[in-house]
């Protein structure tokens, strides 16, 4: 299994999503000089923090903080206020809104309400069904992972500006058993705090044996995903 320098420097940092650690673990497991590689790296990075941490430590010098000081105003505190007949009903139902758009759930959006939950549709489901996961985002989409569900199902984990999530094959489409909030986020890695993280922790609990590679993703992506 070939991990890239990029890949191996975010697993030494902390910021590996969970299947990438877990790839990368498999290979240092293997490879006593990824290993190696590692502890050097993170050695390093104990090295640096600990040169710096006295800096750290230090107060702000006086010179910078009094003009700090010297430009806060306090602002009175606001009179409390009774809140309107109706209130917290409106703001359930914005709430439901609010959900409803940040799924996708708007006319022409990538997701649909179906007879048995959500199913993707439109962009998300042609990408879904064509776009291999070692391309880049397209039409907003980024395709995370792929892999066998303990039901035998074809599932992948996405992203997307409008929705992310997870779409399991069903039939001649897409099922969305978890789905999440969209976002526009660039690079090669996601940092293990961010919403892809845990989509792909929820992954990791739903699959069969590992991912697929990218020859087996290429493979089901020729035959329908059946």
């Amino acid at each position: 299994m070939t991990i890239d320098r990029e890949t191996l420097m975010a697993y030494a940092d902390g910021e590996c999503d969970p299947l990438t650690a877990r790839r990368v673990e498999k290979a240092i497991a293997a490879d006593p000089a990824l290993a190696a590689e590692v502890e050097a790296q993170r050695a390093l990075r104990a090295r640096i923090a600990a040169a710096f941490a006295p800096i750290e430590a230090e107060p702000v010098p006086p010179r910078i903080a009094a003009p700090l000081a010297s430009n806060v105003v306090a602002l009175p505190r606001p009179a409390k206020r009774r809140l309107p007949a109706g209130w917290i009903g409106a703001v359930a139902a914005s709430l439901v809104l609010g959900l409803a758009v940040g799924q996708g759930l708007s006319p022409g959006g990538p997701v649909a309400a179906g007879p048995s939950g959500l199913v993707a549709r439109g962009e998300l489901a042609r990408a879904l069904d064509t776009q291999p996961g070692s391309e880049g985002a397209a039409g907003g989409i980024r395709m995370l992972a792929s892999f066998r569900a303990q039901d035998n199902r074809y599932c992948r984990v996405f992203a997307g500006s409008a929705t992310s999530g997870i779409a399991c094959r069903e039939g001649d489409g897409w099922t969305l058993p978890r789905t999440a909030s969209g976002h526009a986020e660039a690079g090669a890695y996601r940092q293990a705090g961010s919403a892809d993280a845990a989509l792909l922790a929820e992954a990791q609990e739903m699959m069969a044996g590992e991912p697929l590679d990218r020859a087996g993703e290429a493979a089901a992506i020729e035959r329908g995903w059946k």
